[in-house]
């Protein structure tokens, strides 16, 4: 049988779209190997999130290219989409597919090859960030997954596309405007991946909080989560991440009445200046964001708020970046994800003044991180002594040996226990709380819920 191995860059997006390429290609008569063995086909799912995602997605193309020279070597994927005229560049590349026509690899694999004819994406894919036109996701959901290797936890892509153009993103012009997943759809996967043993399903989207959005939010968010709470099986569901501005009522009170839909947030903040938020085109203001989050805290008992924060965004002076302070120590983040900002060509925010010094832009990043730390360490402590509830991952740590598992919170818990526990929910008492984990014990004898 022929062999194939997967290279994913970037988000779970990314990596649901691969874990479909992925079961349509096994079903294509491929067997897949790991990236550092031989292979008949190589297929690269590729990022362009920031400059540095395209420097590592070549250095990836090249790497294989490298080790596997006889291979096919088919790259797809955000950076596909947005210059694949410097991939095409690359000696040892095969096939170019840009975003929507993941599809097409399948049909190409089922005839034994790939006509040397077929239009490739070139670099006029990029659209005018001035003109803001977007093409369609006309076949965003061509491919479904059954399964996701490796993970104890499933992710379902329900949504593609966005429309926000935040001045310092080039995602909406490579993955282009909203579209949602017919709701059938959803719930037809999610079925298959219970039935396959998930326990868990993490929804994402590029701009989840947008689903339904191209039919007048007809059917919107809180609908697919009413379906999903009724399959059997499904213990819990978990928003991946949702704009703050996204997050009504109806949300909020769905969350708070359900077993079964996780108690976390991921809210990304960016900035907690307002002057800032503006330029970033950001659709809120500081005091809005923590607004929700009262509102979120009113109803829900501790959950857990996970944020993205960007450091140094052009203009950002320190008085703007002390206010960012001030809100994540308020917020009281459990998690926080820091990014130094760095210019992303063709986005509005290259082009703006006043850019951060590189050795500003570090040292805020590094005084952000140890309040993150802070904040983190401060919502896990209030765990001390309770029983939380853990899907057990399918591996030990590295480190300690021990099990392993996130809470429904997203806490992440080590305790001692039998390999039988894998992939199961259990309650843990936690005993001890260290900077990135809790430690436990379970009772030996409590039921496996």
């Amino acid at each position: 049988m022929k062999k194939c191995s997967f290279i994913t860059l970037g988000c779970k997006v990314n990596q649901y779209e691969t874990q479909a390429l992925r079961e349509a290609i096994m079903s294509n008569g491929y067997v897949e190997t790991s990236v550092s063995s031989p292979a008949d086909l190589c297929v690269i799912n590729t990022c362009t999130v920031t400059s540095t995602s395209d420097d590592k997605s070549r250095q990836q193309i090249r790497k294989v290219i490298r080790n596997n020279p006889d291979a096919t070597v088919i790259v797809t994927g955000c950076y596909a989409e947005s210059d694949a005229e410097a991939i095409k560049k690359i000696d040892g590349v095969g096939y170019v597919f840009e975003k929507g026509r993941e599809g097409k690899i399948i049909e190409y694999l089922k005839n034994g090859f790939i006509p040397d004819n077929d239009p490739v994406p070139i670099s006029s894919n990029i659209r005018d960030p001035h003109t803001k036109k977007l093409r369609q996701n006309k076949s965003a959901f061509d491919l479904k997954v059954s399964k996701f290797d490796g993970h104890t936890r499933a992710f379902l892509k329900i949504e593609d596309g966005c429309d926000i153009f935040c001045s310092y993103c080039i995602i909406p012009y490579v993955r282009g405007k909203v579209i949602s997943k017919k709701i059938d759809d959803i719930l037809f996967e999610a079925e298959q991946l219970v039935s396959n043993g998930y326990k868990e399903i993490v929804l994402t989207g590029i701009h989840l909080g947008a689903y339904g959005k191209e039919t007048g939010y007809q059917i919107n968010i809180v609908d697919v989560l009413k379906e999903l709470q009724a399959i059997q099986g499904l213990r819990r569901i978990r928003l991946s991440s949702i704009e703050v501005n996204e997050v009504t009522d109806d949300l909020i009170d769905i969350i708070a009445d359900s077993d079964n839909i996780c108690p976390h947030f991921h809210l990304p903040l960016q900035s907690g200046d307002d002057y800032i938020l503006k330029r970033m085109n950001r659709r809120y203001n500081a005091a809005q964001y923590l607004e929700t989050l009262e509102k979120i805290k009113k109803k829900i008992d501790l959950p857990s708020i996970s944020t993205d924060v960007l450091v140094g965004f052009p203009g950002e002076s320190r008085k703007h970046f002390e206010n960012t302070l001030g809100l994540c120590e308020q917020a009281g983040f459990s998690r926080t994800h820091i990014f130094p900002y760095s210019p992303r060509a063709d986005t509005p925010a290259a082009k703006m003044p006043e850019h951060c010094k590189v050795s500003d832009i570090k040292g805020r990043k590094k005084e952000l991180e140890s309040l993150a730390a802070e904040t983190s360490l401060r919502y896990k402590s209030v765990f001390t002594g309770k029983n939380i509830s853990v899907l057990v991952e399918g591996s030990r740590g590295e480190k300690t040996g021990e099990l392993c598992g996130y809470s429904d919170r997203y806490v992440k818990v080590l305790f001692d226990g039998p390999d039988d526990l894998m992939n199961e929910i259990v309650d843990v008492r936690v005993r001890r709380v260290l900077p990135q984990y809790v430690v436990g014990k379970r009772d030996p004898n409590a039921d496996i819920k």
